[in-house]
């Protein structure tokens, strides 16, 4: 770890923070301030409020990271220029190309961050925000919430249950397994309830029929070598699917795609969730082009600001586009990277042909 490397980290992190807490905080009291009127009718006290918008941060700080890392990338150029540091830098041989490789690091660093805030902590804490919300304030027992008519299929059964709670409980179990290549029907099974998780399902006062032996039993449970989570039929009301992390939001991919549901629109999500991450190493370069272009903080930073605004309106279109299957997930998905990364190395290359 060269020292011009830990120079520049440690003023662009302290810069980050520093700003990064001025967003939160706004963010934190307008939500406040649009919510008070309900915690003070759930009589809510001050932990359960605390606990509330404290588990919420870890999501609102990746979705705001991009912004937050690309204004503090220019502010601090913008002040290693003022400062005639930069002249320095150049005058004892480092190119502005060397400076924009340790911003990228720095991108590769906080992007890491960024991830792990939101497929990590910010999923745990947004379900968690929201069973306070939906249970403590609003006073409703999700558990208890029934939806009608569940179909899926995994590994060669295909279920269907007539009400199933969130917390797995459902009632109406109907069950066959169809063997590998042969399109035959060698087990049924229909019971009067079941209980579902991730661990598998189990079947109670179950009837099992073997139509190659032309045999029937009744069993008292009967285990069922599934692993569907409950949960993910409850994520329209929940926590959706887009917002599932990246491994369960694959699961999810596949068993919809096994069970014929079009899933180019998960695919868009989920290839935006690795490409919003990577997006910290474009607004890496995408600061420095700036920079490059004026070193004047006030145009910098309106600079920066009409950047961060492009980049969220090309995700949201892109991601339009690829849910509707207009385009294919990848390009959606990873488009406006492509495009900002072109422009700025474009502007970084000309740079470094004139000087």
């Amino acid at each position: 770890m060269t020292l011009l490397f830990r120079y520049i980290f440690q003023r662009h992190a302290r810069l980050l923070l520093i700003i990064m807490s001025l967003g939160l905080g706004l963010y934190l009291l307008t939500e406040l301030v649009e919510r008070v009127d309900i915690f003070i009718e759930a009589d809510a006290g001050l932990l359960l409020i605390i606990k509330y918008f404290g588990a919420r941060l870890p999501s609102i700080m990746a979705q705001i990271l991009p912004a937050v890392f690309l204004l503090a990338t220019v502010v601090v150029l913008c002040l290693m220029g003022h400062s005639r540091e930069l002249t320095a830098l150049h005058a004892g041989g480092i190119s502005f190309t060397t400076i924009a490789s340790v911003l990228v690091a720095c991108g590769v660093f906080w992007g890491a961050v960024q991830f792990a805030s939101s497929q990590f902590i910010g999923v745990q804490g947004a379900r968690y925000a929201d069973r306070v919300w939906q249970e403590q304030v609003r006073k409703r027992d999700l558990s208890r919430r029934v939806i009608k008519d569940v179909w899926f299929a995994e590994n060669g059964w295909t279920v269907s249950v007539e009400s199933l709670r969130a917390d797995g409980y459902g009632s109406g179990l109907r069950a066959f397994h169809i063997v590998p290549g042969r399109s035959e029907i060698d087990v049924m099974v229909a019971a009067k309830s079941v209980q579902g998780s991730e661990a598998g399902w189990t079947a109670s006062e179950a009837v099992c029929s073997y139509p190659g032996e032309f045999r029937e039993e009744k069993t008292g449970t009967f285990s069922l070598p599934i692993r569907q989570d409950p949960a993910i039929f409850f994520s329209t009301s929940m926590v959706s699917l887009q917002q599932l992390p990246l491994w369960q939001l694959d699961d999810a991919i596949r068993q919809l795609g096994d069970a014929g549901s079009n899933v180019e629109g998960l695919r868009t999500v989920w290839h935006g969730k690795i490409a919003y991450a990577v997006s910290l190493v474009v607004m890496a370069l995408l600061g420095a082009a700036i920079v490059s272009w004026s070193s004047n903080i006030y145009l910098a930073v309106g600079a920066s600001m009409a950047g961060t605004f492009l980049m969220y309106a090309m995700t949201m279109f892109g991601e339009s586009l690829g849910q509707r299957g207009i385009l294919p997930p990848v390009m959606a998905a990873w488009g406006p990277d492509a495009l900002l990364l072109a422009a700025a190395c474009l502007r970084l290359y000309i740079v470094s042909i004139r000087r």
